[in-house]
C-alpha cells in the first residue's frame, strides 16, 4: 500500500509539471475573454446569475493544481459574480495564441479525468 501511495504522490507531481508551462503561458495573458461550457452555464444560473453560452467571461487569474483537478481558472462575469472552475469548462476564441495547446490539454484533461474515475 505504501509504495501505491507513493507512486500516485509521484504522478501527481508529474502531472503539476507537465501543466506547468500553459499555466505560465496563461498567466501572462490574463486577462482573457472566454465563453462557457453549458454545465457552468448551470453552476452560475444555479448561483442566481442568468448566463448563457453566448455570454463573456473573463479569466482574472489561474491555478495549477496538478493532476486533483488540473489547471483551475478564476472567472468574473459581466455582473462581478466570481467563480472558479476548470480550464475544460471554457471556451476560447479559435484565434486565441494558445488555442491549439487549451485544446490538446482539455482533451488530455478529459481523458485523465475518465481514466481517474475507473480507479
Amino acid at each position: 500500500m505504501k509504495n501505491a501511495n507513493s507512486n500516485f504522490k509521484k504522478n501527481c507531481m508529474d502531472y503539476k509539471n507537465l501543466y506547468a508551462g500553459l499555466t505560465s503561458q496563461l498567466e501572462n495573458e490574463i486577462p482573457i475573454t472566454v465563453h462557457p461550457i453549458r454545465e457552468l452555464v448551470q453552476i452560475f444560473r444555479n448561483h442566481g446569475n442568468p448566463i448563457t453560452l453566448n455570454s463573456k467571461l473573463t479569466i482574472t487569474s489561474v491555478l495549477n493544481s496538478g493532476d486533483i483537478s488540473g489547471i483551475m481558472c478564476s472567472v468574473l462575469d459581466n455582473d462581478g459574480t466570481v467563480i472558479a472552475c476548470s480550464l475544460t469548462h471554457l471556451i476560447f476564441d479559435s484565434k486565441f495564441r494558445l488555442y491549439k495547446d487549451i485544446i490538446d490539454y482539455q482533451r488530455k484533461r478529459e481523458k485523465r479525468i475518465k481514466q481517474l474515475n475507473k480507479m
